[in-house]
């Protein structure tokens, strides 16, 4: 049986010097005598300091039990370090393994000493036993239990320094859910898009394999931004100019016709971006592109298109230009259109106070320009 008193991080001497006195206050509860406390302390701040500086930090774990029908101080010291080499020939005493000497000093100080260490970590549990009979055990945890938490309320500094590192190692968590989300969502929109191009190859109708085509380039800009986001270490914004890059290379792939060259070419000064509004530019900007190689190169061999991005006064600028036959009636014609790719173009560019402009005199050019909430401030 035993009762659990407190939990402490271990990772600065600041850290140290709480754990001292977190000890010594238990010590004094147990009745210790001076030379048994100093022994004690002297042992759990040896063990505490070794996870600091080999280990990078950890925890103790405080909690009172029982050992020979007394009261027990036990202290379990844990860590994710490299482990400790050579334990076995420290703990029986190879005195030429100089650095194991103060974990060989706690052994013989603890009533009772293990040791568990490997690549992954250590954990080390020691006991020091008192002269309080064991079944005062509920009596003087209470007793412990209260002095600890005077030394903690005692001390502002190292109650807001536990306060960030709780936020600290939430924040963590909510990363690594974050990456494993974004992780999960990429695969998922990769076997979708597989699943997409086996009907597009196993349909023998030609407007079908258009739709999955417009499809398959839809999805791939989403992809495209999921990628980014894991490939940086801040998972929600990420490079204008690299997914542009991305999206437009994607559109070469995908529409690559025998005896057909169209490039893709893509400028414009870097600039940040959120991730989510990431994923919608790049919707926009792959129905642009997937617009120009459907209807803008009829009967040709070759052709351009360019991708240009525009930090303007009155806001951001994203225009996407070919150098096809162009449009006699630009201004009635694709931003009025009702195919399911320029509402979404309309929708999404209205989601960001965008405004679309059309010239269709030399080739088609269609300039989108944005509000400034669009891009993250610098």
């Amino acid at each position: 049986m035993s009762e659990i008193l407190t939990s402490l991080p271990i990772e600065s001497d600041t850290d140290i010097v709480g754990l001292r006195q977190v000890t010594s206050a238990m010590a004094d509860v147990l009745g210790f005598s001076t030379f048994a406390k100093t022994r004690t302390v002297t042992a759990i701040v040896e063990l505490g300091r070794n996870a600091v500086v080999y280990a990078g930090g950890g925890r103790v774990q405080f909690s009172l039990g029982t050992h020979d029908s007394f009261v027990a101080m036990r202290a379990v010291i844990s860590d994710q370090g490299p482990g400790i080499p050579a334990a076995d020939d420290i703990l029986h005493g190879d005195v030429s393994i100089a650095s194991g000497r103060g974990l060989r000093g706690v052994r013989h100080i603890a009533d009772s000493f293990q040791v568990r260490t490997g690549s992954g970590g250590t954990r080390i549990d020691a006991a020091f036993v008192s002269g309080v009979p064991a079944d005062k055990l509920m009596t003087y945890a209470e007793t412990a239990r209260a002095a600890v938490s005077k030394i903690i309320a005692f001390d502002p500094a190292a109650e807001l320094a536990r306060q960030n590192r709780e936020l600290l190692d939430a924040i963590a968590t909510r990363d690594l859910l974050m990456r494993e989300v974004h992780h999960r969502t990429g695969n998922n929109l990769a076997l979708i898009s597989a699943l997409v191009q086996m009907s597009r190859s196993n349909t023998t109708n030609t407007e079908t394999k258009q739709v999955l085509a417009d499809l398959d380039a839809r999805i791939h800009a989403v992809i495209k931004a999921h990628q980014m986001m894991q490939q940086t270490a801040e998972s929600d914004s990420l490079s204008l100019m690299d997914f542009l890059r991305q999206i437009a290379a994607n559109a070469e792939h995908a529409f690559k016709v025998q005896d057909r060259s169209i490039s893709v070419i893509t400028q414009g000064n870097d600039v940040q971006i959120e991730s989510q509004i990431a994923i919608n530019v790049g919707l926009i900007v792959s129905e642009l592109i997937t617009n120009a190689y459907k209807h803008a190169f009829s009967g040709r061999s070759s052709g351009r298109i360019e991708v240009s991005f525009e930090h303007l006064p009155e806001g951001p600028s994203i225009c996407v230009a070919d150098d096809g036959k162009g449009l006699s009636d630009a201004g009635q014609g694709p931003a009025r259109a009702h195919s399911l790719g320029w509402k979404l173009i309309r929708t999404l560019t209205r989601q960001y106070g965008g405004a679309i402009e059309i010239d269709g005199t030399r080739g088609l050019s269609v300039t989108i320009l944005f509000d400034h909430s669009l891009l993250l401030p610098k």
